[in-house]
């Protein structure tokens, strides 16, 4: 055996696994990994000593499309307010297939996956995620349901227990249309919406 060339070869896999954990600690400081952010004020956000642009709209296009997919269809994205408090208002259609007794598991599932994100950018202080159609299967501009949520209502969601039942009592402010609600309690026999 030749002692010369597999030590070379191990050199190298050493040289390998040092550069593949190089481009991982890299990774981690850039995305920003469990550490906090900080507003400088003049549209730039301070992030693990890295300085990102604050939230555009373009941006939240960007996280809305990436964090809700084909899940939803998006009506739009909308930011207002000024740079260091920014209102976000998110509007949705209801899926065809969204029975009345599911309306309230879909509107938590879909808050669950943009509305923690959104509050990871400190300039934002309010997030409203509204869902249209009040009759299954029919596109209109009634509101079928709709969750409000502040910064310092968000500070205390523990987002693994959001969810349809848990939902109401965990933001700012909710609302159901009452024929959705009423419709789900008897589709259900009283074990769909939370407010029975």
């Amino acid at each position: 055996m030749n002692f010369k060339n597999s030590r070379h070869v191990t050199d190298r896999a050493v040289v390998v696994i040092i550069g593949i954990m190089a481009v991982l600690a890299l990774a981690l400081m850039a995305f920003g990994c469990g550490f906090d952010k900080a507003s400088t004020g003049d549209g730039m956000t301070v992030r693990n000593n890295f300085v990102t642009p604050l939230l555009t709209q373009e941006g939240l296009q960007e996280v809305v499309g990436r964090s809700l997919g084909e899940t939803a269809q998006v009506r739009f994205a909308i930011l207002s307010g000024d740079k260091t408090s920014l209102e976000i208002n998110i509007a949705v259609d209801r899926p065809a297939t969204c029975e009345d007794g599911f309306v309230e598991a879909t509107m938590s599932s879909l808050s669950r996956k943009i509305v923690p994100t959104l509050f990871e950018y400190p300039e934002v202080s309010s997030v409203s995620m509204t869902m249209y159609g009040v009759t299954q299967g029919t596109k209109s501009d009634e509101i079928a349901s709709k969750v409000f949520v502040n910064r310092v209502t968000a500070q205390d969601i523990d987002w693994s227990m959001f969810g349809p039942m848990t939902m109401s009592s965990m933001v700012t402010e909710y609302y159901i249309h009452p024929k959705i609600l009423e419709n789900s309690n008897v589709t259900n026999s009283g074990f769909g919406g939370m407010y029975n």
